[in-house]
């Protein structure tokens, strides 16, 4: 299946390296095996958003592709480049969440200096990283834990491979910001741009995004980013050199708490 949008070619890149994508021709399977909890490493990739009257098609299509009973969510993501989410009330209607997203690119980043240290991460070094992100997260049970150490497992892998560098910000020792970029081709895209609480609006996370940059260019020919359409994150990274380009749509039956 051709895909056109950047960010979602960028996802699927990205997907590739952890889990599996099988192509049925008029759409894809992703699937993370190592982590059935993982909502968008575990999905339907569509050509075009889903229609009315084929929300139901497209729930059970995921259902007898997606076996493992531990998998509990639905995601469908699909190809395009405005935005466009379909069949949109019949999506609400069936329990999913609809959520657009902004895909920007740039080619040089450039940031205001600030008084922490920023530097690469080791590889031993990136699994604080999801620490980080579980302090200041919205939840805070075990199972949520569990899915940012796996995450930050792979990760950690990418970085011993030398297909990503980490980044983090340090204030006395401590890590109070981070992301990453992993190299796709002549592409490279940034993962999990994050800031400590405490230490938010004080430049770091433009900081982070900036020595990162230096430190692939002049390799990559265009840095990749995605952000909530509209939201504050997508607002520090246009300060920083990003420009829109496009826009993404997904949406997610999220599971029922048990």
């Amino acid at each position: 299946m051709h895909i056109r949008s950047v960010g979602l070619a960028t996802d699927l890149e990205l997907a590739a390296t952890r889990g599996l994508i099988t192509d049925r021709g008029g759409y894809l399977v992703v699937a993370t095996p190592d982590d059935p909890d993982y909502y968008f490493g575990n999905m339907l990739v569509l050509p075009a958003p889903p229609q009315v009257g084929e929300v139901a098609y497209w729930s059970r299509k995921f259902a007898e592709e997606l076996r493992d009973p531990a998998i509990r969510h639905v995601t469908l993501r699909w190809d395009g480049i405005t935005g466009d989410t379909g069949a949109t009330d019949e999506l609400l209607a069936a329990g999913f969440k609809v959520e657009t997203n902004a895909v920007l690119s740039a080619r040089l980043l450039t940031a205001p200096h600030v008084p922490f240290e920023i530097r690469a991460l080791a590889a031993r070094e990136v699994p604080a990283t999801a620490e980080l992100e579980y302090a200041d997260a919205e939840r805070h049970d075990e199972a949520y834990r569990q899915f940012l150490l796996r995450r930050a497992t792979w990760q950690q892998s990418l970085v011993a491979s030398g297909k990503a560098a980490w980044f983090g910000a340090f204030d006395a020792g401590e890590l109070v910001g981070a992301l990453g970029l992993v190299a796709l081709g002549n592409r490279a895209r940034f993962q999990d741009v994050q800031t400590r609480a405490t230490h938010r609006k004080l430049g770091i996370a433009a900081a982070l995004l900036a020595a990162a940059a230096r430190e692939v260019l002049p390799v990559i020919q265009e840095l990749v980013i995605v952000a909530e359409a509209g939201g504050p994150a997508m607002r520090v990274y246009e300060r920083v050199g990003f420009r829109p380009i496009e826009r993404v749509a997904s949406a997610c039956r999220y599971p029922t708490a048990p």
